[in-house]
């Protein structure tokens, strides 16, 4: 009886021991510094999405590639929702979002973010037969944004704003777009880069025009880390100089965009 209480006892603090070994190793993986896990959308062509063999693709992708190839990290990608990315960082989830991540002032605040390396603008896509050819003409309409985007808060913060019909969140851009197409909604109001290369790849029928004093359109595309670590921020901004330099970057965006816009 003793021997089998006795067995009992081993058994139990071994179970116990291997379950500490698994935690300490998922923890040492989760804190490991030569891993980068990056937080991204992935529907957000060309920056980062899923192509037609389900593979994650893209610009930031292939550049944040580089930058870990640099540093001599591994690079993790971890597909997040967009409306949650915020708390996705805070949490320690994820070290960065790097996904065409559009600057403003309040994320400034929030976070850590790098220099501006890609600019872009918001404009407007509507169906090319439609009647829409300005952004006066969208007063009383539908217009789609993406949830948590930087178009969504300029939008709602605007004046013209409150002159539309509706504004409808999307999950993503792409779903925006296809309500577009099937007359769902009046327009889509997204980044330039984004739209484009889906009107381009996908053969959509849509026009766009440019919006008019809606936000700060004077940044562009940043990486944003946690509050606080600079660390992280300038190894990361130090690998793209370096790359820049290289010609890699230039040879990235002409891949993805047709051209080099980056900063």
């Amino acid at each position: 009886m003793k021997n089998k209480i006795l067995i009992g006892v081993i058994s139990a603090i071994v179970i116990i021991a291997l379950i500490g070994v698994i935690v300490f190793s998922i923890q040492g993986q989760k804190n490991n510094e030569n891993v980068l896990v990056l937080g991204m959308d992935d529907s957000f062509p060309p920056m980062g999405f899923r192509n037609e063999n389900n593979e994650l693709v893209g610009f930031d992708i292939d550049l944040a590639t580089e930058v870990c190839n640099k540093l001599g990290m591994t690079l993790e990608i971890q597909t997040i929702s967009w409306a949650a990315k915020e708390q996705e960082l805070d949490s320690g989830n994820i070290d960065c979002i790097w996904n065409g991540f559009g600057y403003t002032e309040e994320r400034n605040e929030a976070m850590t973010l790098s220099d501006v390396y890609v600019k872009d603008k918001s404009i407007f896509f509507v169906k090319n037969d439609s009647e829409y050819s300005s952004q006066e003409d969208l007063k009383g309409k539908k217009i789609g944004v993406q949830s948590g985007s930087v178009q969504e808060r300029r939008l709602s913060e605007d004046e013209f704003g409150n002159e539309i019909g509706e504004m409808i969140a999307y999950t993503d851009y792409l779903t925006a777009l296809m309500d577009l197409e099937a007359g769902n909604i009046d327009a889509v109001y997204m980044g330039a880069i984004s739209g484009n290369y889906i009107v381009k790849t996908q053969n959509k029928d849509f026009k766009t025009f440019e919006s008019v004093g809606i936000g700060d359109e004077g940044k562009g595309m940043v990486i944003a880390f946690k509050k606080g670590n600079t660390e992280l921020k300038d190894k990361v901004e130090k690998a793209i100089a370096e790359l820049k330099e290289e010609g890699k970057v230039k040879e990235i965006a002409e891949k993805w965009f047709g051209e080099d816009l980056t900063v």
